[in-house]
């Protein structure tokens, strides 16, 4: 067998089916395109779906590929076993109507064992077949020569892949026997013949023969057309051909693992040893390197397909493994950001084959560094606080679970790994509960968020002192002051909504445009108390609404805890609101004045008065502006001065229906932006990370409200949505051209769709796909009304050989149907009255009950249509019509 480099396995896989005419499909993203049931691209045959369910035609009949996949049920198994990995490749070989059993199983065993290609010694290869699958048997035995020890029948569990509803069929796998230092107990064979997890036999090629369609009944028939569906681990080949232990040290990931062992304290090295001679603290410490080893190449690729780090479905994902890898930074010793220096070594071992990830390196790293950042300000205070819990409590509540969820950021899935490792469960049931009562409320809340009265008496006599140290921090230990419910001061308060302030808070209330925040008030006993919305009073204290769980009483102490990650986002969004006003005014001009924004963490609008709607043109402009600033990495300044001062020396932009103290507080970014401004911000305009304008509505009287989002997680969330937006709504007529193609073929649209469906998600594409969803729509026009013409055509055929009779000296023709539709009916009625002079028709479809009457030019004074159809004695009728033609409902 020869020694071969992942690249190398790869290229000849790939080379040795396109010298058998197979056509070579580019890795496509593992964001799915146009289709919602998956989250990933999860199978090397998930790109090929609309091939094998006939939606679109397959560039050719014979294809082949190495596509990246994306896996994550089970992401806690990643770095304990040999062969899990968050992101694998498949290699692959499909046939769509062309070629099936004998063919493919000839081929496999040519490429396995031929001296020209991977050169596998034939007796290390072993073979399981379907039980009742006798021509996979036979080629096996008969054509291949297979001995019958190295040959298994399997049962429907184990060799027949069947999914529900839909194609099906046997499977056959090849097995690559790695010797006896594998197998200790020399159980040899029977571990392949009784279905036994082992290290010794490893599946390298699983072919599917897709020859049945199963009902969903499990009732099978036989497929008109069958196809080949294999795939063949890269991560296991590369393992097999360098003859490593696990898939963790081959030259796909032992680079970034020896990388890893440079940045770690000498007493943490990474033991292949350890797989033969198991010691319990070296397997942990393999763990850690092989789980970040893993997942930073997950990540690189993930971000480099326009995916970020966010809260749900696929930003989730990626941010759990980031947090995840940093948390077993921490157990090798690093506790610092990290993850992002491994970026390269992920970009050397892959980019070969995935040369775009060049381009995309210092995006990955930025993207990566940052949430490692964010994440390692609360790592630190969250992991020691669950230490705590667990020395005192000997187990992890579901309240406590919820208190690091929300305070400190820990996924449930990271206190649940953290705690096992320390042998201690987590009431992850209880968790849910509370996270969905939390939910509960906080929906509520938003109902009555601002039904307090700012000017009651108890507000506008308030004299408590509230100093507000959100600026410097996110948390911080204090005492509540003052309570009061329903405009009535209180002193204690349980299990209710109340409104309370704090002698130093860093919860920041609803002012200038910017959100407020939320989070918790953690009282002594650890239990949280959640803080739903901030506004500022009459007196500029910050007024906390506050869901008590419990009992809270003035006087007490709390520890004070903002959502960092609102917070987070909220900056972002405000700096890119001060950005994007300096960008338009540069582009539009100094007559585009501000009338007002709101920011939150979920976007941005800033209203903007100005003579004229802006074009595109401008808007692009304004793009190119603002993303030059933020490259530029700008310092934000804060500067405190008279409001004189802030006009006439800074030049700064002012809201003047706004009322200023005697010290005003100016944000600057360098030259570029200069406003007062009393909110959060970013310290660099390049935190912003990116600005995209997603709509510009008019809201009269000259005033133009720009909606934005900041930050590559949301921009490529917008893109990805608007993309979606885009295909589903030209699906219903991508279903009607499926049908109809077999009536009319068209290439131009069926490349329209292909283009359509398969455009990078780029900010740059979105003006394009909407361009090319509007050609295909009026193209689309076109060929329903061909299709729909052909079709009719076709239906009448059956109605044009009749022949009239006369009848008081016209000719007369009755017809009836049960299958023809009105416009139908029409069109036949037409055809007949071209073909005859003199002549009446009546059409009946006596399913639909439908009647129509027409009567030729020069008999319709005599024999009126309408007079006819309102006159008919074989049933009653309800219509309409004039002397040639009448139509309506025979009732």
């Amino acid at each position: 067998m020869k020694k071969l480099s992942s690249n190398q396995i790869r290229n000849m896989w790939l080379d040795f089916f396109k010298s058998k005419q197979h056509y070579f499909l580019e890795p496509a993203s593992l964001v799915p395109i146009d289709d919602p049931s998956l989250l990933w691209i999860n199978s090397g045959v998930a790109t090929l779906k609309p091939y094998f369910d006939g939606r679109m035609n397959p560039p050719a009949p014979r294809l082949t590929n190495s596509q990246k996949s994306i896996r994550t049920n089970d992401i806690e198994n990643v770095g304990v076993t040999a062969r899990h990995q968050t992101m694998f490749e498949m290699l692959g070989n499909f046939s769509i109507g062309d070629y099936f059993k004998k063919e493919a199983i000839h081929m496999a065993w040519e490429l396995l064992t031929s001296k020209e290609w991977f050169d596998m010694d034939p007796n290390l290869l072993y073979i399981t077949v379907f039980e009742e699958d006798v021509d996979a048997y036979d080629i096996w035995t008969k054509e291949i020569g297979i001995k019958e020890d190295h040959i298994f029948k399997g049962t429907r569990d184990t060799n027949f892949w069947d999914v529900g509803q839909g194609p099906c069929g046997p499977n056959t796998e090849i097995f690559f026997d790695r010797g006896e230092k594998w197998d200790l107990e020399n159980i040899g064979p029977r571990l392949l013949k009784d279905d036994i997890e082992n290290d010794r036999y490893i599946e390298i090629w699983n072919i599917v023969f897709s020859q049945f369609n199963n009902d969903g009944n499990n009732n099978y028939a036989e497929l008109p057309r069958k196809n080949i569906d294999t795939g063949a681990g890269l991560e296991r080949m590369v393992s097999i051909f360098q003859e490593t232990p696990t898939n963790f040290e081959t030259d796909l990931f032992m680079p970034t693992i020896q990388k890893i062992e440079q940045m770690c304290d000498s007493k943490f090295k990474y033991s292949i040893d350890n797989y033969f001679n198991e010691n319990p603290e070296q397997t942990k410490i393999n763990t850690a390197f092989k789980v970040i080893a893993d997942h930073i190449r997950a990540v690189t690729f993930a971000i480099s397909d326009g995916v970020f780090p966010g809260n749900k479905d696929r930003g989730y994902i990626i941010r759990r493994l980031i947090r995840r890898s940093s948390v077993y930074g921490r157990k090798l010793g690093i506790n610092k950001a990290f993850l992002f220096e491994l970026v390269d070594n992920v970009i050397e071992a892959m980019s070969q084959f995935y040369p775009y990830i060049i381009d995309k390196k210092d995006t990955v790293k930025e993207v990566i560094q940052i949430e490692e950042n964010r994440f390692l300000q609360t790592l630190s205070k969250g992991y020691e606080h669950l230490e705590n819990i667990i020395q005192k409590e000997k187990t992890v509540s579901g309240k406590n679970a919820l208190l690091l969820f929300e305070s400190f950021g820990f996924p449930i899935e990271l206190t649940k790994e953290i705690a096992e490792d320390l042998n201690v469960e987590v009431d992850v049931k209880a968790y849910e509960q509370l996270l969905e009562q939390a939910k509960e409320v906080a929906r509520n809340s938003r109902k009555d968020d601002k039904a307090w009265n700012k000017q009651s008496a108890i507000l506008t006599s308030l004299s408590v002192e509230s100093e507000f140290t959100g600026y410097e921090t996110e948390e911080n230990e204090t005492e509540i002051n003052f309570m009061f419910k329903d405009d009535k001061e209180i002193s204690t308060s349980s299990d209710e909504i109340v409104f309370l302030t704090l002698k130093q808070t860093p919860f920041y209330a609803e002012k200038g445009g910017q959100a407020a925040d939320n989070g918790v008030l953690v009282d002594e006993n650890g239990v949280n108390h959640q803080v739903l919305d901030v506004q500022q009073g009459p007196n500029k204290q910050h007024i906390h609404k506050v869901h008590v769980n419990g009992t809270l009483s003035v006087g007490q102490k709390v520890s004070a805890k903002i959502n960092s990650e609102k917070r987070y986002y909220t900056m972002k969004n405000h700096s890119g609101t001060h950005l994007l006003q300096a960008g338009i005014r540069e582009v539009l001009g100094e007559n585009a004045v501000q009338a007002g924004s709101y920011n939150d963490e979920n976007g941005l609008r800033i209203d903007i008065s100005f003579n004229r709607m802006p074009v595109q043109e401008e808007v692009d402009a304004i793009h190119a502006s603002v993303k030059r600033e933020i490259e530029n990495a700008i310092p934000r300044e804060i500067i405190y001065c008279t409001l004189e001062e802030a006009i006439e020396v800074h030049n700064a932009l002012a809201l003047f229906t706004e009322k200023y103290g005697e010290l005003v507080r100016i944000i600057k970014f360098g030259t570029y932006s200069c406003e007062l401004c009393g909110g959060t911000h970013v310290a660099s305009s390049k935190d912003v990370e990116d600005i995209y304008i997603t709509e510009i509505e008019s809201k009269g009287s000259g005033v133009y409200r720009f909606h934005a989002v900041t930050s590559h997680k949301e921009v490529s969330s917008f893109l990805q949505e608007q993309f979606a937006k885009q295909k589903h709504e030209i699906q219903p007529a991508i279903d009607k051209f499926n049908k109809a193609k077999f009536i009319i073929e068209n290439k131009e649209i069926e490349n329209a769709i292909g283009e359509i469906m398969n455009m990078p998600v780029l900010r740059e594409n979105l003006p394009k796909i909407k361009i090319k969803v509007n050609e295909f729509k009026n193209a689309f026009k076109l060929y329903q009304k061909a299709t729909e013409e052909v079709m009719v055509e076709e239906k009448l055929k059956n109605y044009k050989n009749y022949e009239p009779v006369e009848q008081d000296g016209v000719k007369v023709l009755e017809i009836k149907t049960t299958d023809l539709e009105m416009k139908e009916m029409k069109a036949l009625s037409d055809y007949y009255q071209n073909k005859f002079d003199s002549l009446v028709v009546k059409l009946i479809n006596t399913e639909l009950k439908i009647y129509i009457v027409s009567s030729s030019e020069n008999i319709s004074k005599t024999h009126s249509a309408i007079e006819i159809f309102k006159s008919t004695s074989e049933f009653s009728v309800k219509g309409g019509g004039n002397p040639t033609f009448a139509q309506g409902k025979i009732l």
